[in-house]
C-alpha cells in the first residue's frame, strides 16, 4: 500500500465517526419534523429534548442537533429550562395560507383549462380515488401525497414552471393544517366529487366552471381546518400570539 492509499484510509477511518453523526442527525430531523407535520405532537405543546428521543426512539446527540435545526426553520421554538414549544396553528396561519392558495390556483385552473391532455386525466383520475380513514396518520399522509399529484398534475398542464413550483411550495406548507383537519373528519367522498368536477371543467375548457368549482373546494377545505382548530383541546391551550397558556382549558373546567 502506497503512502498515498494509506493517508486516503486514515482519512476515511477519522471522518466515519463524523458521518454517522451527520447521519443519526438528519434522521433525527427528519423524524421529528414529520411528527410535527403529521401533528403526532400537537400544535403549541411544550417536549424536552429528552422526550423526543424517547418517543421516536433517537440517539441523545442527533436529537439535539435536529431540534436546533428545527428551532432555525421556526417548528420549534426554544423556551428557557422547559424544552421547546411546537409551532402553534393560529386562525391567522390558516386564513393566511387558504388565501395565498385561492390566489395561486384560481390562476393555475383557469391557465389549464382545456389544455390537460388525456394521459393527464386519466391520471388525475386515478389518484382522486384515493382514500384514508381519519385518526390513521399513514393513510392521511398517502391521500395528502395523492391529492398534491392530482393538484399539481393539473398545474403542470399551464407549463409554468414558477406558478408549479409556488403552489408546490403551499401544498407543502398547508400538509400540517390538512392532517389536522382531516383527522376530525372522513371528507374522502365530498373531496373524490369536487376533484370529478373539476376534470371535467378541465376537459370541456370551461375556465369559469373550474374556477368555480375550486373556490368551493377550498372553502370546504378550510372549514373542515378551522372545524378541527375549534375543537381542538390542545389549539384552544394556544393563544394567537404563539404563547402556550392553559387558561382557556382552566375555564371550561
Amino acid at each position: 500500500m502506497t503512502d498515498f492509499d494509506s493517508a486516503s484510509v486514515d482519512h476515511g477511518e477519522l471522518s466515519s465517526p463524523a458521518s454517522t453523526q451527520r447521519r443519526q442527525s438528519d434522521e433525527a430531523y427528519a423524524a421529528i419534523s414529520r411528527a410535527i407535520v403529521r401533528c403526532d405532537l400537537a400544535p403549541g405543546v411544550i417536549v424536552s429534548e429528552a422526550e423526543l428521543a424517547a418517543r421516536l426512539n433517537l440517539k441523545t446527540a442527533a436529537t439535539r442537533a435536529a431540534v436546533d435545526r428545527l428551532s432555525v426553520v421556526g417548528l420549534l421554538r426554544p423556551i428557557h429550562r422547559r424544552g421547546y414549544v411546537v409551532k402553534p396553528i393560529t386562525l391567522r396561519d390558516v386564513n393566511d395560507l387558504f388565501e395565498l392558495r385561492a390566489i395561486i390556483e384560481v390562476g393555475v385552473v383557469r391557465l389549464a383549462a382545456g389544455k390537460v391532455d388525456a394521459a393527464s386525466l386519466q391520471r388525475m383520475e386515478l389518484v382522486r380515488s384515493q382514500e384514508y380513514q381519519p385518526g390513521d396518520r399513514d393513510s392521511e399522509a398517502r391521500f395528502l401525497e395523492a391529492n398534491t399529484e392530482f393538484h399539481l398534475a393539473v398545474a403542470q398542464a399551464t407549463a409554468n414552471d414558477r406558478l408549479i413550483l409556488a403552489l408546490a411550495q403551499t401544498l407543502s406548507e398547508m400538509e400540517r393544517l390538512f392532517h389536522f383537519g382531516l383527522a376530525m373528519r372522513n371528507r374522502t367522498a365530498e373531496m373524490r366529487e369536487e376533484h370529478r368536477a373539476l376534470i371535467e371543467a378541465l376537459a370541456r375548457g370551461d375556465a369559469d366552471e373550474a374556477e368555480r368549482v375550486t373556490r368551493e373546494e377550498l372553502e370546504s377545505s378550510k372549514a373542515m381546518v378551522i372545524g378541527g382548530f375549534m375543537s381542538s383541546e390542545s389549539l384552544l391551550d394556544v393563544s394567537i400570539s404563539g404563547v402556550q397558556t392553559r387558561i382557556v382549558q382552566a375555564a371550561a373546567t
